[in-house]
């Protein structure tokens, strides 16, 4: 027969095991899911004295640098993305500051708020910097510049349609 204090120090440990205590392999997930990496990017949006705020990776505002021709995934599904779909523009602030959305190689899927995502691919020749905004409200986004980006290079004259070897002695 067990003693009731046994029986107790038993019933104890389980509820303390059970309810996560007792060791430190207890590791907490994001309720959305997402995992940070160099190409994915967990997006929140955080309450701060000067209103709502794009957090990327637990960065408010976090500028980012992205290298043409990679593939890059601003994760919105975190429920505080509710009634804030992320977009780009080369204008910061983007249309509420008279910009327009920039798209090239934007693709948006879902609903911000549960399962949206905005990849990104950005081309050679894209413009930067480039500005991530809310397409619903002012001031909470942040830079992206592009590295990676080819260069224009401008002659200055013509050309020559034939050039001609001479020889000299």
């Amino acid at each position: 027969m067990l003693k009731p204090f046994t029986i107790l120090i038993f019933i104890i440990s389980i509820l303390f095991v059970s309810c996560g205590g007792g060791g430190s392999s207890y590791t907490e997930e994001s309720p959305s899911g997402c995992v940070s990496s160099a190409t994915n990017f967990c997006v929140k949006v955080v309450s701060t004295d000067s209103g709502n705020k794009y957090s990327i990776d637990g960065t408010t505002q976090k500028p980012l640098t992205l290298t043409a021709g990679t593939e890059y995934t601003f994760d919105q599904t975190d429920s505080t993305n509710a009634s804030h779909p992320l977009a780009l523009s080369e204008t910061a602030n983007g249309t509420h500051a008279s910009g327009t959305e920039y798209t090239t190689g934007v693709t948006t899927t879902g609903t911000a708020g549960s399962t949206g995502k905005t990849t990104f691919t950005p081309a050679s020749n894209a413009p930067t910097p480039l500005y991530y905004f809310c397409k619903s409200h002012s001031g909470m986004g942040g830079t992206v510049n592009i590295s990676g980006i080819s260069s224009t290079y401008s002659a200055t004259g013509a050309i020559p349609e034939k050039i001609e070897v001479v020889e000299s002695e």
